[in-house]
């Protein structure tokens, strides 16, 4: 049995070409002094909604697609790695459906859309779905201002997100309405399956939190051998996701993607300045669920200014002020959540939770979860953002609607993308032919670990593409994590990013315990908790330990993915050291890479030194060459 899972969608209702749509957002964002203001519309021919209302138009980014059979993920990939537009959002801000990564799926699958039986939508925009967002957030908004918020509402779901419209679009996508049964899961029962049915646990709690679905932004479930069941939601305007998107753009950063930056960020801030105005913001209950009802204020940006001062604008410095405020906004977050989770234990008595929605990718919170000792073991779905949920909607169908029995274990690998062939890799290297030399390395990661040694910086690619926003060792950029300046290196020269933001360290499984505090984590095989790093890691490997002393630690198992581990034993054999500096090959404001040719184009526009493509090691013509013949082998598929 086949099950297709699909995140993300067409914003349908957009008139006009396509420069003319980018024509209008780009006089938009002229129209205002800063980031912070202008994220406030999404689609001006649909609606004009500031963020903090909730747009429908906002929904639909990180467009992905996922394919089981028999409840084993098959396959999955977000529609950025193929577009190379970041979540799936083109010129004019306009998103587009997961056809490239739908068609990836089915071909890692060997199949055909005729021979896919179930596609799982990742919400479920019905009528009444709709109308209890309209009566959640009618009490707390002006007559004025929900008579537009409604009507936008209204537009935005008849032209885009009903299910008839979803419908349409996947005919649309598939060339005819395949012969597949339609199910719409509702948006949190997505994320909360992708937590539960991955982790392999027999039960457990799930705690969703994201910035919104239908009509919450929250949901807790109980996970069982009888499926999930939805205890409780936070029904909006109760969202931290949201809050936090709209404290990136005052920091100056980009929402969906800065929210990393604010993280890093507040670890060189004091959270006691700005303590006392984000209790004000941060509304909880005694029940832990927080309410954040500023954020249906028709002058939320007036009031966050009138609270913290103006909103910093892009191209301006970090100040001391930015990160004492991301400092607050980080400790309000975390205690929000951690206190909600307590009451959660307390009054279910969970030993187990899941994580997932795109606000559980705050690795700080997760860390501190994990460590605190709350629960016997803590899940994060690695791909927890709005590309998961295209995972968890095929398998809410599988396991809950279809009947068949939790999977009982973990999914054991985020490799799940595309891999490319000998063939494929030799038309990329040739198309290219005029600006690289390469050879076939039988011992690779020998050869990798011993220029990482001598302090050059390299492109990895190999293997299957990773899903989710983590670069795991399969599209990675690998560097020498032994001294402070190797970090500034690969910043400023690789991945033009931020100077305070930090890197992470990918480890030997076996070995990681020696150089971070895994107390309470015990593995992080995807990036999913940040620790502290201990005296030795801190002395050894300073250019993957953040400011606070805390590292975003992978540990990098044999059994899940030998050539990577390869690298970073035969590492530590040379240096004494087993860990590598570990980022993602890309740079900033792209997506990571998914083909050769992405991986080539990156090579080429940046200073990474070598680049290993599978098998090959890739010089620029223009550099230092390994040898003096560079022979090129022939084609072989």
């Amino acid at each position: 049995m086949l099950v297709l899972g699909y995140s993300g969608h067409r914003r349908h209702g957009w008139k006009g070409n396509a420069t003319a749509k980018l024509a209008s957002r780009l006089r938009h964002a002229r129209r205002h002094p800063t980031l912070f203001d202008a994220v406030t519309s999404f689609g001006e021919e649909i609606e004009d909604l500031p963020l903090n209302l909730f747009p429908l138009d906002g929904v639909g980014h990180d467009s992905a697609a996922a394919i089981l059979r028999h409840g084993g993920v098959v396959a999955a990939a977000a529609e950025e790695r193929f577009t190379r537009f970041k979540h799936a959002t083109g010129p004019g801000g306009n998103t587009v459906p997961p056809s490239q990564a739908s068609a990836f799926c089915l071909a890692q699958a060997g199949a055909s859309i005729d021979d896919v039986e179930h596609i799982a939508f990742y919400c479920d925009f019905t009528p009444a779905a709709l109308q209890e967002r309209i009566d959640a957030l009618g009490p707390h908004l002006s007559p004025q201002t929900a008579e537009r918020v409604f009507a936008a509402y209204r537009l935005v779901h008849e032209a885009t997100l009903s299910n008839d419209r979803i419908a349409a679009e996947i005919a649309e996508m598939f060339g005819d309405q395949p012969k597949a049964t339609l199910h719409f899961v509702p948006h949190h029962l997505a994320h909360a399956a992708c937590a539960f049915h991955s982790s392999g646990y027999a039960e457990s709690g799930i705690l969703t939190i994201d910035g919104f679905g239908e009509k919450s932004s929250s949901a807790f479930a109980l996970g069982g051998r009888n499926g999930i069941r939805v205890i409780e939601e936070t029904m909006l305007p109760g969202s931290l996701g949201v809050l936090y998107m709209m404290m990136t753009a005052y920091l100056g950063f980009k929402p969906l993607d800065g929210e990393y930056k604010v993280m890093g960020l507040a670890s060189y801030g004091n959270p006691k300045i700005y303590a006392r105005q984000f209790e004000a913001l941060f509304e909880e209950e005694a029940d832990g669920t927080c309410r954040t009802t500023a954020l249906a204020r028709g002058d939320f940006g007036e009031h966050i200014t009138s609270l913290l001062g103006p909103a910093r604008k892009a191209v301006d410095p970090v100040t001391q002020r930015q990160m004492d405020i991301a400092a607050a906004l980080q400790q309000g977050f975390e205690d929000v959540i951690l206190r909600r989770l307590a009451h959660l234990k307390a009054t279910y008595g969970i030993e187990r939770i899941c994580l997932a929605g795109g606000s559980a990718l705050n690795v700080v919170m997760t860390g501190k979860l994990a460590r605190s000792g709350m629960f016997k073991e803590t899940y994060v779905f690695p791909a927890s953002g709005d590309d998961g949920a295209s995972v968890g909607a095929a398998q809410y169908v599988y396991h809950q609607v279809l009947g068949h029995p939790p999977p009982g274990e973990a999914l054991r690998t985020m490799s799940l993308g595309p891999s490319y062939a000998e063939g494929e890799l030799m038309r990329a290297l040739a198309a290219y032919d005029a600006k690289v030399s390469f050879r076939r390395v039988d011992d690779i990661e020998e050869t990798v670990a011993g220029a990482l040694a001598d302090g050059k910086v390299v492109g990895w690619f190999r293997g299957r593409m990773e899903f989710g926003p983590r670069a795991l060792g399969n599209r990675s950029i690998l560097a020498d994590p032994r001294t402070m300046q190797m970090r500034d290196v690969v910043n400023e020269r690789v991945k033009h990013r931020e100077e305070f933001r930090p890197f992470a360290p990918a480890a030997t499984a076996e070995r990681a315990n020696a150089y971070f505090d895994m107390q309470g984590v015990g593995r992080s095989d995807f990036m999913e908790f940040v620790v502290p790093a201990t005296a030795l890691g801190r002395e050894c490997a300073p250019a993957v330990v953040h400011f606070d002393g805390s590292a975003r630690i992978q540990t990098v198992d044999r059994q899940r993915n030998e050539s990577f581990w390869k690298v970073i034993a035969a590492f530590g054999r040379l240096t004494g050291v087993p860990i590598v500096l570990n980022t993602s090959f890309n740079v900033r404001g792209e997506a990571i890479v998914c083909t050769p040719q992405d991986a080539i184009r990156c090579f080429l526009s940046t200073d990474i030194d070598l680049l290993a493509l599978e098998n090959y090691l890739v010089v620029k013509r223009a550099g230092k060459v390994l040898q003096e013949d560079m022979a090129h082998p022939a084609p072989d598929d």
